[in-house]
């Protein structure tokens, strides 16, 4: 080994999974200055550094309306820097997320991350009814952003994803529009996906499309996960929506037992696995309180992307349980989603992040049963505040020649 070059070793410890880095970083200080160099460091895996989440910076009381381009309430975006952490590679580094000049005098509202990648809508405040709307995608570790072109549909109700996975190819992305409409004369129905733009890197062109789900789809917040090629999204019917990235294949798979309809759970990725988290043991107490003691972690089984298999429509034949957490909260009994809500798990180690009222990010270590608290809000708990989570890419943007790429600086 002593004989290999440093470029050699940069590329074998780059198909290392990140756990087996981090004894590798212990085996020498050659290689430990190696996994450390920034020249190697974009071949090898990165690990979480933090959560960017948005916070209320000013209200219609202080504000024109005209100015807020219609709405009433004004967003900033915040990040919950854990980088200083032991699970983390990186010194601390306060990162921003990179947006274009323009957007300085527009509302910018945060839709999705993926793999170090960021998908933003930005409103460009005029004095139209309807304000136009772009999406930028922006890499806050080399402070990159590109604005995409305008897609076909500019109002607000829409949901947008993003579909991107580093460890399959860094030189694509997707980002999924999908449309909602809000059903006829029924009072206090959510809405239903009616329709879907999907944008390629590679065209660097938006396409339409009809969804081919086998029921109506209402969609849950955080939307998905983006995995194997396709999009798995959260829907309030108790089961999982999947399209794949171009929109060929679509499917929908149901979710283990729930027992609350007013909150359906979290989903996310760790270590090459779809996570699915929500509690089984809800008590009901008065009208409307939903108490809970324990919160579950299931898998998703790999046979569901066996597309040619004909599978029960069994929640036993997809799911596996790896967990039954009964310590996650100093209460006993907790509101799931409001008095605590789960918000992102690590990419690599056995970890769950949670969220809870007392304004705190707490750190839940599935293998040891402990929690730490890694960050304190400084904004407002709000139960219904999405956090993205940010893992550094550190090689470039992937675009087509079409799409302009200005930097920042």
């Amino acid at each position: 080994m002593s004989r290999l070059t440093h470029d050699l070793l940069a590329e074998i410890l780059s198909r290392v999974p990140y756990k087996s880095l981090c004894v590798c970083k212990c085996v020498c200080p050659p290689w430990r200055d190696i996994i450390a160099d920034p020249v190697y460091r974009k071949k090898i895996a990165q690990s979480l550094a933090g959560f960017f989440y948005q916070h209320e910076v000013v209200d219609d009381a202080t504000s024109d309306p005209a100015d807020l381009c219609g709405f009433s309430v004004v967003e900033g975006i915040s990040c919950a820097d854990l980088s200083a952490f032991p699970w983390a590679t990186i010194p601390r580094t306060f990162p921003r997320l990179p947006l274009p000049p323009v957007s300085m005098d527009c509302l910018v509202s945060l839709q999705d991350s993926w793999d170090g990648l960021f998908l933003t809508r930005i409103w460009v405040c005029s004095r139209d009814p309807e304000p136009r709307s772009r999406y930028v995608i922006s890499n806050p570790a080399t402070g990159e952003y590109a604005l995409l072109p305008h897609s076909v549909y500019y109002g607000e109700d829409c949901s947008a994803c993003l579909c991107f996975d580093s460890g399959a190819s860094t030189e694509e992305f997707h980002v999924f529009q999908f449309l909602l409409e809000w059903p006829h004369n029924t009072c206090g129905a959510p809405p239903v996906v009616s329709g879907v733009h999907i944008y390629s890197s590679k065209t660097g062109s938006w396409v339409s499309t009809d969804t081919l789900w086998d029921v109506e789809v209402t969609l849950c917040a955080p939307l998905g996960v983006f995995h194997k090629g396709y999009l798995h999204l959260l829907m309030e019917q108790s089961g999982l929506a999947v399209v794949d990235k171009e929109g060929r294949t679509w499917r929908t798979i149901p979710l283990p037992k729930l027992i609350d309809p007013g909150f359906s759970g979290f989903i996310g990725k760790s270590a090459g696995q779809v996570l699915y988290i929500n509690s089984d043991d809800c008590l009901v107490y008065g009208s409307n309180q939903n108490l809970c003691s324990t919160i579950s972690v299931y898998v998703l089984s790999v046979e569901v992307y066996q597309w040619n298999v004909s599978l029960l429509d069994d929640e036993c034949m997809h799911w596996k349980l790896l967990h039954k957490l009964s310590n996650v909260s100093p209460k006993k009994m907790f509101e799931f989603g409001f008095d605590l809500r789960v918000i992102g798990v690590h990419p690599h180690a056995n970890m769950i992040f949670i969220a809870d009222s007392n304004n705190q990010l707490v750190a839940y270590d599935l293998d040891r049963c402990e929690s730490t608290i890694v960050y304190h809000i400084e904004h407002k708990y709000r139960p219904y505040r999405d956090f993205f989570s940010y893992v550094p890419l550190l090689s470039r943007l992937p675009l087509d020649g079409a799409i302009e790429l200005p930097t920042s600086h």
